[in-house]
C-alpha cells in the first residue's frame, strides 16, 4: 500500500507542481484525496481477493511420551534436540520389580499345571473308590439276604442279622461319600476352557501381563523425531499415565497459515504460495496449499442441557490453511514455532500478482529490522 500511495503522491506532484497541468485548489485537492482513497481501496480489495496475505507458523504433531508402568528411571540415553529413529530407546525404568513378579508367576504357573495334572489322578482314584464300595455294598446286601433266610430257618441268630445290616449301612454311607468326592474331582477337572484348566489359564494370563509390563520398562521413540526440552533425569520416578517428555514427530512437520476469510476464493488446495520466514529474511520460497481444515474451535458449540447463548457462539475473521514445506528449506529453519509471512496467488492475479510479489519481497527484507 505504501508503494501505491507513494506512486500516487508522485503523480499528484507531477500534475499540480512539476508540470502545473491543474491548479491546486480546495476542490481539486479534495478530489485528489478522494481519488487516492478510492484507488487504495480498490487495490486493497484486489490484493485481499486475488493475492491474500497472512502469517504462517511451523508446527508439528507432538506426542506426550507416557510410560505404561511406574518406577525409578535408571537410564536416559536420548539427547535433547537430536534426531532419532523410530524404536530408539528414550529412557529405561528399573525392571527389577517386574522381573521378580515374572519369576514368581512362572513358579505359580508350574504349580498350577501340576495341580491340573493331579486332578485327573484324583478323579481316577475317586472312580476306583466308588467301584470298590459299590461291590462292597452289593456284597453286604447279598450277605444280609442270606443271613435273613438262615435266621428264619433258625440257623443264624437275630444279632448276626442286625450286625450285617449295620455293616451294609456303613458301606452305603461310604459309597455316598465316595460319590460326592468323585463329583468334586470331576467338577475340578471339568473347570477348563478348550481343555486347559482355568487356574492354569488365569495364572498364564497374569504372567503374560507382567511380561508385558516388564517390556514396557523400556520406553522407545514412537517414530522418527526428536525430544525438544527434557527435564527427566536418572533417579526420577516415572509415573504411569503421566507424561515424562514431549516427542516431536519429524514427518508431521508442516506450515500453517492464517488468512482473512475474504481471500478463500483464491486459497484452495493446489494454489501457489510464496512465503518467507522471519528467521531467514530476504529469501522467498514457493509452496502450495495442501488442505483447508473443515472447522476451528471458535465454531464449536458446547453440549449443554440449556439453550445456547448468543455470546457463547464464537466466530473468527481469520481462518487457517495447511501449506506444503518448500523442498529447498533448510531443516534448521523448520523449528516449531518459527513464523513468517505468506501470499497466495490466484491464476488470474495478473498485474496485482506482480504488485503482491514486490510487496512480499519488500516485507522479506523488512524482516531484518
Amino acid at each position: 500500500m505504501f508503494i501505491i500511495f507513494g506512486s500516487y503522491l508522485i503523480l499528484v506532484w507531477l500534475i499540480f507542481s512539476k508540470f502545473k497541468l491543474l491548479r491546486l485548489t480546495w476542490l481539486s485537492g479534495s478530489l485528489a484525496a478522494l481519488i487516492c482513497i478510492f484507488i487504495i481501496a480498490i487495490f486493497a480489495a484486489l490484493l485481499n481477493s486475488l493475492t491474500p496475505t497472512g502469517r504462517i507458523v511451523v508446527g508439528s504433531r507432538v506426542v506426550e511420551v507416557t510410560p505404561n508402568v511406574s518406577g525409578e528411571v535408571i537410564a536416559v540415553p536420548v539427547k535433547p534436540n537430536v534426531s532419532v529413529k523410530a524404536g530408539t530407546v528414550l529412557f529405561q525404568i528399573d525392571p527389577a520389580p517386574f522381573q521378580y513378579k515374572v519369576r514368581q508367576l512362572e513358579a505359580a504357573l508350574v504349580a498350577a499345571q501340576h495341580q491340573a495334572d493331579a486332578l485327573q489322578a484324583n478323579l481316577d482314584q475317586a472312580n476306583a473308590n466308588v467301584t470298590g464300595l459299590e461291590k462292597q455294598v452289593a456284597f453286604q446286601q447279598q450277605r444280609l439276604a442270606d443271613i435273613a433266610k438262615l435266621t428264619k430257618s433258625g440257623s443264624a441268630t437275630t444279632f448276626r442279622e442286625q450286625e450285617t445290616l449295620e455293616q451294609l449301612d456303613i458301606a452305603t454311607a461310604q459309597l455316598q461319600a465316595a460319590k460326592a468326592q468323585r463329583q468334586s474331582a470331576r467338577a475340578g477337572l471339568d473347570s477348563s476352557i478348550n481343555g486347559i484348566n482355568t487356574t492354569v489359564i488365569q495364572t498364564r494370563a497374569q504372567l503374560d501381563d507382567v511380561k508385558w509390563e516388564l517390556k514396557q520398562t523400556t520406553v522407545k521413540a514412537p517414530s522418527d523425531g526428536y525430544v525438544s526440552t527434557m527435564a527427566l533425569a536418572v533417579g526420577a520416578r516415572a509415573l504411569q499415565a503421566r507424561a515424562a517428555m514431549s516427542f516431536i514427530v519429524q514427518s508431521d512437520t508442516t506450515i500453517v497459515g492464517t488468512f482473512l476469510q475474504n481471500g478463500f476464493r483464491t486459497i484452495q488446495p493446489g494454489a501457489t504460495v510464496r512465503l518467507f520466514f522471519d528467521a531467514e529474511p530476504g529469501r522467498l520460497y514457493e509452496a502450495t496449499i495442501l488442505a483447508i481444515p473443515k472447522g476451528v474451535g471458535e465454531g464449536e458449540i458446547a453440549v449443554s442441557g440449556t439453550l445456547a447463548r448468543v455470546g457463547s457462539i464464537g466466530g473468527t475473521s481469520a481462518y487457517p490453511a495447511v501449506i506444503s514445506i518448500p523442498p529447498d528449506t533448510h531443516p534448521d529453519v523448520l523449528r516449531l514455532g518459527t513464523s513468517g509471512t505468506a501470499t497466495v496467488f490466484s491464476e488470474t492475479a495478473g498485474v496485482i500478482g506482480l504488485i503482491a510479489h514486490i510487496l512480499l519481497w519488500a516485507k522479506s527484507y523488512a524482516a531484518y529490522l
